[in-house]
C-alpha cells in the first residue's frame, strides 16, 4: 500500500536544493578561507624581505643625514603597503563572502518567489 502525499515531491526537492545550496556556500568558504590564507602568506613573506632589505640598509648608513632620510623612506614605504595589502585583503574577504552567500540568496529568492505563486 503507497500513501501518495500531494505535494510532497514538491517539498522534498525544495529541501534538496536547499541542501545543495548550503553544500556549495559551504565549499565556496572553504575556498575562499584557502585563498585568503594564501595572500596573508605572501604578504608575510613580503614583509621578510622587505624588513631584511630595510635592516641592511640601516646598516649601511653613512651619516645621521642618511639616516633620517632612509627612516623616512622606509616608514613612507611601509605606511603605503600596509594600506595596499590591507585593501587587497579586504577586496578577498567581501569577493569571498559574496561567492559564499550567494547559493543562499539564490535559495531565499527561489522560495520568496514560490510563496508569492502560492499566495
Amino acid at each position: 500500500m503507497s500513501i501518495k502525499i500531494e505535494g510532497f515531491e514538491k517539498f522534498v526537492a525544495i529541501g534538496k536544493e536547499n541542501a545543495d545550496a548550503f553544500a556549495k556556500s559551504g565549499a565556496a568558504t572553504v575556498k575562499a578561507f584557502e585563498e585568503i590564507a594564501k595572500a596573508q602568506q605572501a604578504v608575510v613573506a613580503k614583509n621578510v624581505e622587505k624588513a631584511d632589505a630595510a635592516v641592511k640598509a640601516l646598516f649601511a648608513v653613512k651619516s645621521p643625514a642618511e639616516l633620517a632620510d632612509l627612516q623616512g623612506k622606509l616608514a613612507r614605504e611601509s605606511i603605503e603597503t600596509a594600506i595596499a595589502d590591507g585593501r587587497k585583503l579586504a577586496e578577498l574577504a567581501t569577493s569571498a563572502l559574496t561567492a559564499a552567500v550567494e547559493p543562499i540568496n539564490a535559495r531565499f529568492a527561489a522560495l520568496q518567489a514560490l510563496t508569492k505563486v502560492a499566495a
